[in-house]
């Protein structure tokens, strides 16, 4: 008994010993992802509160492993959250470094003040360890999601050729931006037109909306013809380089999707430093004015680049 007695005395001991021997006075816990992804894009989309739910691991958004997660300040390529677990509350920071023009560094990190208490400073220090895990694993989630440019930009953009290099255009001015039935009478005087004409529409008509001033914009709807057709003055031409480089993304929706997905297509061709020789255009897959559902609009958008 004496002998089982002073075991235990000693592994106590030892315990209370390695409590201040191994363990710091300040437990850091630091996690780290690298990607082949620019920091911009990355932080436009995570400064977006509603954004976290589409990455975040796990059934329910900001809940993993036990853990909860609040995002509590935004700051420059970087977000401190609040984490809780078990009784604890630490405060986090997630920091998206720049490594050079096209890559960067995702690390996750905080730090637990040790308790003077032994046994406390050991129960911190295995929490410290299943917290490390956890934050392995998101830094990894969010890596492996951004990594993926569909996912930040809500489509697939891929380089293509142009294929019609003829066109037939006009334009209008608004002093709003202008609605559906707008553009669809727009469209409509540039199909007579080529009726007119008897030439034949190659693809499907051409819009650009361009905001002139806080109270102006202009909107430019251009189709595809097999031939060149003569100037007026409410018509004109327009050559385009046949087999030069554009950059072309399908999208579904209505007219505040459109703009924002729009943007979101300016943003891609930022992001990725294309150079332009003329404006982006969407290609009006769907005829707008028969069909009366938004959510099943189909567009192209399209961006010449060299």
């Amino acid at each position: 008994m004496k002998k089982i007695v002073a075991s235990l005395l000693t592994v106590s001991a030892l315990a209370i010993a390695g409590a201040y021997v191994f363990i710091p006075s300040t437990i850091r816990i630091s996690s780290l992802s690298e990607s082949s992804k620019d920091i911009k894009p990355a932080y436009r989309y995570l400064v977006n509160g509603e954004n976290w739910p589409k990455w975040w691991p796990g059934m329910k958004p900001f809940q993993y492993n036990d853990m909860s997660f609040h995002i509590t300040k935004k700051k420059l390529n970087s977000f401190e959250i609040q984490l809780l677990y078990k009784k604890d509350t630490i405060i986090t920071t997630l920091e998206m470094i720049p490594l050079n023009s096209d890559s960067t560094a995702y690390t996750w990190s905080c730090k637990i003040e040790s308790s003077k208490n032994p046994f406390k400073r050991w129960m911190q220090y295995f929490n410290a360890t299943q917290i490390k895990k956890s934050l392995d694993f998101l830094t990894g989630s969010l890596k492996n999601y951004l990594e993926n440019d569909e996912n930040i930009y809500g489509f697939k953009v891929q380089k293509i050729k142009v294929i019609d290099s003829v066109l037939i255009s006009t334009r209008s001015t608004f002093d709003h931006y202008p609605g559906t039935e707008e553009i669809g009478k727009i469209v409509q005087l540039l199909k007579d037109y080529i009726q007119k004409e008897k030439a034949i529409e190659k693809n499907y008509p051409m819009l650009n909306v361009h905001q002139l001033s806080t109270d102006k914009y202009e909107a430019m709807v251009a189709i595809a013809t097999e031939r060149l057709l003569p100037a007026t003055s409410d018509f004109a031409p327009k050559l385009i380089l046949k087999g030069g480089n554009i950059l072309e993304a399908g999208f579904k929706g209505g007219p505040y999707a459109i703009k924002k997905g729009f943007e979101e297509f300016e943003n891609y061709k930022d992001d990725k430093k294309f150079v332009s020789p003329a404006i982006p255009y969407q290609l009006m897959i769907t005829d707008r004015a028969k069909e009366k559902d938004t959510a099943n609009w189909v567009t192209k958008f399209y961006y010449p680049v060299f």
